[in-house]
């Protein structure tokens, strides 16, 4: 190599390493080395190469001798770090990619090494700084906005992440990667709409990436597309058929639909694909607690097949690596629909109770827990939902816990843990004197109520917000309660008292519950009745004729068991011409279909038809749910599950109800509702006596005048209860401080 110089033969070695050939690149940099052995330059790439082709040690060795050589050059001190990164070795990685970034602070791409460094060790709010830095410095770079983003959805603000998201794809809107990950992003946030625009260009960008057309299914299904959903479930299988996300995520939809084997098939599909997949292990044990059930025979057989499965998977989670995947996601998917089987759940909620709580237990170290309160202190009450908004659970417990409780006694913290904000959403934000809004993963809610330090905490119900339930089989707190949004016992040791009703529970309800009972007084809730402008409907629209009794049961379907399907017909039987009216299962025509053959059939049966006597009427708002019902002339609550908010709402109607106390608390909401409100006459003792007292009420107009007269007139005693307020706050007194 007499004939060049030491510059000219290292310039043709790096034109062949920036080519990518390699082998030939390292080959002439070693000759530039034998010729000029301190040739910086050539023992820097070289160690570069070396390191990026596996050879990290070697590589080490080289960019060591370089930066001997030629101290305080930032670009080896990036080679170093790289090199380090390689071997594992990330904080020393960290140190030198912070030495460069001094040496070149206008250097974005070397702000980039160091967060994305900082990413991997889990140093996420120092990483955001330096891929902020980054944008500073090349502001016109999409790839830098986009991996800010990336950060900042992590740990937040969720407005910085949002911006950086828009402004990657302003840059670029074809960097299919960012369209994708802000679409899971809003996913997590629940902005369903604005999520699916950005998957469907992100799935036009890229066809044939499964991910993304799984990911688009998801959201079509929240938004109630479901036909569109499975076609999207079934593209991703069909480019990935191992991809066990996309059997999982069409398991569960096929569940709602009420295909409950299909959804069994395609859980077991995707366990077969990942073994570790724990989510779909859980859900193929709650897939077989179907919606509705087209026999009472079929919820016997049922019943069987989930308490053996229920039964494997605890079993299963004995295995250290099965436990680990099923840890993060317990709750993810809850045995909801068991109670509605109408039988005593205790034994099969304390199993899966018990292996929740074990296997989070195995998981994750015991928290921190506060210490007592001082006598002058304020008790920290935590409350835990994801129904921070407008549902039934805020207007049940939420709304008066936030708004009653004294708190010149209690601290108020807030945690909500679901994807939709509204109005009531801002109203509880305001309200508590602690609201933290930006955890958007259940181990950010962990960190969040740990770090708050509650002595109590509240879960208005278990078993419907995945992350409540995630959370609440831990310990998080010294004191935790349940109330009853689902009324069933959790079967949680993490769960030390149900908050009840005195009124609701029948004799000796203490064997029901895993928990303590805690009997707060009448029914066990301070409601505040809604001032509705009600629409007065035509009766025509129900297709009744003029003197014709209309029925309203406005339940969900799921709370109908067909061993009480015959009480319909054998009213139509007595009365003759009259109109029963229910309401649709919003999530799935298939699961209302069910339910209008079992009616077809019942009525068959007894010489009638349903489709003279039954209307299915859509879901409707709440002001049109009541206008329903007050253009009807009795209530029918549901045997075995009655309303409760829904009963509290109707009772804005003015209408007799008909009621039929069930064995479990959950059947005995309306029976309490009306002896609160002394209107006890349409409270059945049987089915029989059900039959009979509606019967009487669609025959006689007088009679059904005069009990809507006086639930007019009393109905106001089931609201703004005070003396549940002051109960509750002597309970938590004593629960936390003791006495």
């Amino acid at each position: 190599m007499n004939d060049i110089t030491p510059d000219s033969a290292f310039r043709q070695a790096r034109a062949r390493h920036e080519a990518g050939q390699i082998d030939e690149a390292a080959a002439l940099y070693r000759g530039v080395l034998d010729c000029w052995p301190e040739h910086a330059d050539s023992l820097h790439l070289l160690g570069l190469l070396e390191a990026e082709r596996g050879a990290p040690e070697t590589g080490l060795a080289l960019i060591a001798k370089a930066m001997a050589i030629t101290p305080g050059q930032a670009i080896h001190h990036n080679s170093r770090a790289l090199a380090l990164r390689a071997l594992g070795r990330l904080e020393e990685a960290v140190e030198d990619y912070r030495a460069a970034v001094a040496l070149r602070p206008g250097s974005g791409a070397l702000h980039c090494n160091l967060a994305s460094a900082l990413m991997d060790l889990g140093h996420g709010a120092a990483a955001a700084a330096h891929y902020a830095e980054a944008t500073q410095c090349a502001p016109d770079q999409p790839a830098i906005w986009y991996n800010l983003a990336n950060a900042l959805a992590e740990i937040g603000p969720a407005a910085q992440a949002e911006a950086a998201f828009l402004r990657a794809i302003e840059l670029e809107p074809r960097l299919v990667e960012a369209q994708g990950n802000f679409g899971r992003w809003l996913m997590r946030r629940g902005r369903w709409s604005e999520a699916a625009a950005r998957l469907t260009i992100a799935v036009r960008l890229a066809p044939g990436d499964a991910n993304y057309w799984n990911n688009l299914a998801v959201v079509l299904q929240e938004l109630g597309r479901h036909a569109e959903a499975i076609v999207c479930y079934e593209s991703a299988l069909a480019l990935k058929p191992d991809l066990s996300d996309a059997h999982y995520n069409l398991g569960c939809l096929l569940h709602l639909e009420g295909r409950t084997d299909d959804a069994v098939a395609r859980h077991r599909a995707a366990i077969a694909a990942d073994p570790g997949h724990g989510g779909a292990r859980i859900a193929l044990c709650m897939a077989e607690l179907p919606i509705l059930y087209d026999t009472q025979e079929e919820i016997a057989i049922r019943r069987a097949r989930y308490a053996q499965a229920l039964a494997a998977l605890a079993a299963s989670a004995q295995d250290a690596e099965i436990a680990a995947a099923l840890a993060p996601a317990i709750s993810a998917t809850q045995p909801f629909f068991l109670p509605y089987q109408g039988e005593d759940d205790r034994q099969l909620q304390t199993l899966y109770g018990e292996f929740a709580c074990r296997t989070l237990a195995q998981a994750h170290p015991a928290a921190p827990l506060a210490p007592p309160p001082a006598a002058s202190e304020r008790i920290r009450v935590g409350i835990v939902s994801g129904f921070f908004c407008r549902h039934t659970v805020f207007r049940l417990f939420l709304e008066s816990w936030i708004e009653k409780l004294d708190r010149a006694r209690f601290e108020i913290i807030g945690f909500h843990t679901g994807k939709t904000e509204d109005a009531e959403t801002i109203r509880a934000a305001q309200a508590c004197d602690q609201f933290p809004r930006e955890p958007s993963t259940p181990e950010g809610w962990r960190e969040a109520i740990v770090a708050a330090a509650p002595h109590v905490l509240l879960y208005p119900e278990i078993g419907m917000d995945p992350v409540s339930g995630w959370l609440a089989a831990q310990r998080l707190a010294p004191v935790q309660c349940m109330a009853w949004g689902q009324p069933e016992t959790s079967g949680m040791p993490t769960i030390d008292h149900f908050l009840s009703s005195e009124l609701m529970e029948p004799e000796g309800a203490e064997r029901f519950y895993t928990e303590r009972l805690a009997l707060l007084p009448n029914l066990g809730l301070h409601y505040t009745a809604e001032t509705l402008a009600l629409q007065k409907l035509d009766r025509s629209l129900f297709d009744a004729e003029p003197h014709a009794p209309i029925f309203f049961s406005g339940q969900a379907l799921y709370k109908y068991l067909p061993c009480y399907d015959s009480v319909f017909p054998r009213i139509a039987a007595a009365i003759g011409p009259c109109k029963f009216l229910f309401i649709a299962f919003a999530k799935s025509e298939e699961v209302t279909a069910v339910f209008r053959a079992r009616m077809q059939r019942v009525f068959a049966a007894a010489g009638l038809s349903a489709e003279d006597h039954c209307v299915i009427l859509p879901q409707m708002p709440q002001e049109l749910f009541i206008a329903t019902a007050a253009a009807s002339d009795v209530i029918l609550d549901t045997p075995g599950w009655s309303g409760g908010r829904s009963t509290l709402d109707l009772l804005g109607a003015d209408r007799p109800i008909v009621t039929l106390p069930g064995a479990f608390m959950r059947g005995r909401h309306t029976a309490a509702i009306l002896r609160r409100i002394g209107c006890e006459e349409t409270i059945a003792s049987s089915l029989d006596h059900y039959v009979e007292i509606a019967v009487r009420l669609g025959r006689d107009r007088a009679s059904r005048a005069g009990l809507a007269a006086r639930v007019a007139a009393e109905k106001r005693r089931a609201f703004e209860d005070m003396d549940y307020i002051r109960a509750l706050e002597d309970f938590l007194e004593t629960a936390v401080r003791g006495g």
